[in-house]
């Protein structure tokens, strides 16, 4: 197994780590902190988020951008001159 430098680490963590905080964190948060979820008059459930759906989506997004990009340039760089592998 080779090992990942400094850059792999990053993108694969950092990316890795925004997935998780845009699903499990935030998610844990608005159970912990008991986001309401109330019922309207024609009884369709009323989400009301602590943190907004477009700022977890982004946080979300943006790991998987991370993700995409690195795997752009895994793909673009050339492969090591030793192939006997």
């Amino acid at each position: 197994m080779t090992q990942l430098t400094t850059a792999e680490r990053i993108a694969l963590y950092g990316g890795g780590g925004l997935l998780l905080i845009g699903t499990l964190g935030i998610g844990l948060l608005e159970i912990v902190a008991g986001a309401p979820h109330p019922v309207s008059g024609e009884g369709q459930i009323v989400h009301e988020t602590l943190v907004p759906l477009s700022v977890r989506s982004s946080i979300m997004l943006l790991g998987l951008l991370i993700w995409g990009a690195y795997a752009v340039l895994s793909v673009a760089e050339e492969p090591p001159a030793d192939t006997s592998i």
